[in-house]
């Protein structure tokens, strides 16, 4: 049996009995969805991205005869990166707050768009690159759960990640929908000329 086939905890229990390719195979497994998500949460921010990254690869290294069984790694992990990143967070004072947007019904889905809204025509690049410039005005932590639920942790896996209650979770993702929604909305309907063409899908 491969160790791509072997379960995280079998791998920790091997890697806390010396056997290094064991870590290996846990960091190959997760390294990649661990980076994407903290490039999503920090754009551009390279440097910062590999900073955060390292350090929380070297806390689980730490902290692995800690791990406890009843949550997924995935999920311990990326607590220990979100750690690291609100600290970054505080440190810089990069919080943007949202005021509370009271319409609509409340989301508690990662899905944003359905084909009566404005932004149908749009191609798809375009409104990926819509999307991460209007993530960019959510608070860190209404924009973590976002990413988190696209990374298809459950609600009650990121209240773990960022210690908050599940009704926590839910209330920042139901703003961050709404504020998403409308920034969205916004963004689209100042872009249409008067002759009805859409700005955002010009070169």
């Amino acid at each position: 049996m491969s160790l791509e086939n072997i379960p995280d905890i079998e791998l920790i229990k091997r890697y806390l009995k010396n056997e290094s390719d064991a870590f290996k195979a846990l960091y190959n497994r997760y390294n990649k969805a661990l980076y994407g998500y903290l490039n999503k949460l920090l754009p551009g921010q390279h440097a910062v991205i590999d900073d955060i990254f390292q350090k929380a690869w070297i806390k689980v290294i730490k902290n692995l005869e800690k791990y406890q069984d009843n949550q997924k790694f995935s999920a311990w992990l990326f607590r220990i990166a979100h750690n690291e990143a609100m600290d970054y967070f505080r440190k810089y004072k990069r919080e943007v707050y949202l005021e509370d947007l009271n319409e609509g019904a409340f989301y508690t889905g990662s899905e944003i768009f359905n084909s009566e809204l404005p932004w149908r025509e749009l191609d798809r690049r375009t409104l990926k690159k819509l999307l991460q410039n209007c993530l960019s005005g959510l608070s860190p932590e209404q924009k973590e759960v976002f990413l988190l639920r696209q990374e298809e942790f459950s609600f009650k896996e990121i209240a773990e990640i960022q210690d908050i209650s599940i009704n926590t979770a839910l209330s920042r993702m139901q703003y961050a929908l709404k504020a998403l929604r409308i920034c969205i909305k916004t963004r689209i309907a100042g872009a249409n000329n008067k002759d009805g063409k859409n700005e955002l899908q010009r070169d």
